[in-house]
């Protein structure tokens, strides 16, 4: 047993460190990384002053051993294409996450805290790109700090606070629900300020997830209250100003583009080109893929054969799709390490979901499967993995929601 001082001291860093992650992730430079630093520390902490072997529940090892396939694969394939060290600084984070989850078992996050941080960087998202579209005339929210990323990131918090809403009912904590509702609204909004596409694709199938996931509780005045949101929602995103029909017009103007030929290299257009450019590298060599400097070999030859143009091939960028990104460079071997860092928390907390007695741990297993599913949508159209923020907010998102289901609340209680 952790003495009683020393737990409590990890409780409070637990704590501040998944608060900060929420609260800070959009509204500071690389603010997504300050919380899972410290939890990284207090984990270190943790692992040198432990007086009790550490012993994870099943369907945290399985998680682990997820994670560090992953981890080991990237590097393997890295090793193999004979890149940098560097190349494998996003795929560490997974093993970085590991060092993590004895420490999440053993001192659990408490789930008013978390949703509270997620609470407050959601409002705070709504006013940095509400700041960005209306004050400083950006064309899109987060200009200044990848708009794509940062609107994906946006919605996701958003979508965690629907989830703290539905809680918050079932709690009857009438203020809570007030403050995940506005959590919610502003962070669906923040990303349509963004005009980030890629994370819409799959928004209503996320929030019908949501719904069906706490279906048991929701009352008839939870419906009346989201008709009303979506009503308001969508009579604000209507507005010439939000710039999000122009968006949707847009976007439905590439398609036509692409599809009579008239103009490939629009954005949407520049996609579908870079998706089946990975995809014929993927066929040409699906086991263990091209890597990451040889996909570019792979794209040379699609170029002298007339597969692709040479705007394409001085684009030089990755797939824009992280799964066919991943098929290309590292083939089925790492398209199968990508899906099961998504699908086993999945899988692992299903069997939760079948027991909602208990609605603190409903609730944590509802954060990973959306989590999950909205990390699912942004690699459809991007890769999101690709990037510090995706895949750091992923696993960070990932671990302190199954800290909320599978951790040990009757041996630490945060005093």
């Amino acid at each position: 047993m952790l003495n009683f001082e020393r737990k409590n001291l990890l409780c409070k860093l637990v704590q501040l460190s998944v608060f900060l992650f929420g609260a800070l992730s959009l509204i500071a430079p690389s603010g997504y990384s300050y919380g899972p630093a410290l939890l990284l520390c207090a984990s270190f902490y943790f692992f040198i002053k432990k007086s009790v072997f550490i012993k994870l529940p099943t369907e945290m090892r399985l998680v682990g051993l997820a994670l560090i396939t992953y981890f080991i694969i990237m590097a393997m394939s890295v090793w193999i294409d004979g890149g940098k060290l560097s190349e494998i600084d996003r795929a560490s984070r997974a093993l970085m996450i590991v060092i993590t989850l004895p420490l999440l078992v053993n001192v659990p996050v408490r789930l008013p805290i978390l949703l509270s941080g997620y609470g407050v960087g959601a409002i705070s998202a709504f006013l940095y790109a509400v700041h960005d579209k209306y004050i400083l005339g950006f064309e899109r929210a987060f200009n200044n700090n990848m708009p794509i990323q940062s609107g994906d990131i946006a919605i996701s918090l958003g979508l965690f606070c629907l989830c703290g809403l539905l809680w918050a009912q079932k709690k009857a904590q009438p203020i809570f629900s007030i403050f995940m509702s506005f959590g919610a609204f502003c962070g669906i909004g923040a990303s349509f300020l963004s005009g980030s596409r890629g994370g819409w694709v799959l928004l209503p199938v996320v929030l019908y997830t949501i719904l069906m996931l706490f279906k048991v509780s929701i009352t008839r005045k939870n419906i009346i209250f989201m008709m009303m949101a979506v009503l308001l929602g969508t009579f604000l995103v209507i507005q010439p100003q939000s710039g999000v029909a122009q968006r949707i017009e847009s976007a439905q103007l590439d398609v036509t583009q692409y599809l009579d030929k008239t103009n490939l290299n629009t954005s949407l257009g520049i996609r579908f080109q870079l998706w089946q450019s990975a995809w014929a590298s993927f066929i040409d060599k699906p086991l263990f893929g091209w890597g990451n400097h040889g996909v570019r070999l792979s794209q040379a030859q699609q170029l002298q054969n007339g597969v692709i143009s040479q705007y394409i091939y001085d684009f030089n960028s990755h797939a824009h799709n992280q799964f066919l990104d991943d098929m290309a460079k590292r083939g089925v071997i790492g398209l199968i390490a990508l899906l099961m860092i998504l699908l086993v928390p999945v899988v692992m907390v299903r069997k939760i979901l079948k027991r909602p007695d208990n609605a603190d741990v409903h609730c944590g297993a509802a954060l990973v499967i959306v989590t999950a599913f909205t990390s699912i949508d942004y690699c459809l159209s991007q890769a999101y993995f690709g990037h510090n923020s995706g895949i750091t907010f992923y696993l960070t998102s990932l671990v302190i929601g199954l800290s909320v289901v599978f951790g040990r609340k009757s041996e630490d209680t945060c005093n």
